[in-house]
């Protein structure tokens, strides 16, 4: 049978880790919420740049100015963010899984071939066909990197709500546990009560003149006793002293009676040595009594 202290020792341990693991989780949160953003921006610009690339060269081809350094600048820009969704650091592999990595390896097919096609367009060969296949695998790209930007919300969103549901399990483990402290502070109580009602027996006084708490009431109570048995045992030590006097008196008279006394004399030497074991038990209690009153006091 566990202590109540053991108990009240558990109940603090286990409610200390479910609260810093819930505080743990949502710092974890918090924090991927802005790497969430930065990884949905760029998947986002993707598909911005992959029709802006195509829409570029639909201007160059009407001879709009600039629009040649337009065209490069998108597709520079839209290599640079591939690499980083396709990187293996830390802050992306979170957000790696085979269907995203299926989807971005489509992506990188399809850009690549439209990348062939601008540039053989570009050095002057007009292939008509070319330019609609150009058309096309843009129209494409556009078509899977909405289809990645989903997927990546879903992996997001995947990993959110495991958290939530890890953190609805630790509060709900921190409201059973509240639950077990109520109720072990319940029986705190009727052990206070327990307590208080075996202290009033024991003093023989049902008032006294003490006001506090209930564990102060209960050692008036003891103190009282105590007291008490002092007083007790102090008197059957001035008895046994008047005794010894009267059997060397009586001693001196006659055998027999000497004899009676001899054996009245082993017999309180065995009663004074229970009371004296007897009073260093309930001075070793007065002392604990007085040490749970400084915990308590300081």
């Amino acid at each position: 049978m566990q202590s109540i202290s053991t108990k009240i020792r558990w109940i603090v341990l286990i409610l200390s880790i479910n609260l810093i693991t819930i505080i743990m989780v949502d710092i974890w949160l918090n924090s991927s919420q802005k790497l969430d953003a930065k990884v949905i921006n760029t998947a986002g610009k993707q598909r911005m740049l992959s029709q802006r690339t195509v829409l570029e060269l639909h201007r160059l081809l009407v001879d709009e100015d600039g629009a040649y350094e337009r065209l490069q600048k998108a597709r520079e820009e839209f290599d640079r963010n591939f690499k980083q969704l396709s990187t293996t650091a830390l802050e992306y592999q979170r957000y790696k899984n085979d269907k995203i990595d299926a989807t971005m390896m489509e992506v990188h097919a399809h850009w690549s071939r439209m990348g062939g096609l601008i540039d053989r367009y570009l050095q002057g060969d007009h292939n008509l066909y070319d330019l609609k296949t150009i058309y096309e695998n843009g129209d494409q790209t556009l078509a899977l990197m909405d289809k990645a930007v989903n997927q990546y919300e879903e992996s997001m969103m995947d990993k959110r709500m495991l958290a939530h549901r890890i953190q609805i399990v630790l509060a709900l483990i921190s409201f059973g546990i509240i639950l077990y402290m109520a109720r072990t502070t319940l029986q705190i109580q009727r052990n206070f009560e327990k307590f208080l009602e075996h202290s009033k027996s024991i003093s023989g006084e049902e008032i006294l003149n003490h006001s506090g708490n209930e564990l102060d009431i209960a050692c008036s109570h003891i103190e009282y006793f105590l007291h008490n048995v002092e007083e007790a045992l102090q008197s059957a030590t001035d008895a046994v002293e008047k005794s010894e006097a009267a059997t060397a008196t009586l001693m001196s008279s006659t055998p027999e009676a000497q004899s009676l006394i001899e054996q009245s004399e082993d017999v309180m030497i065995q009663v004074s040595e229970e009371l004296h074991q007897t009073s260093l038990r309930l001075k070793k209690l007065k002392n604990n009594l007085q040490k749970a009153n400084k915990i308590r006091n300081s």
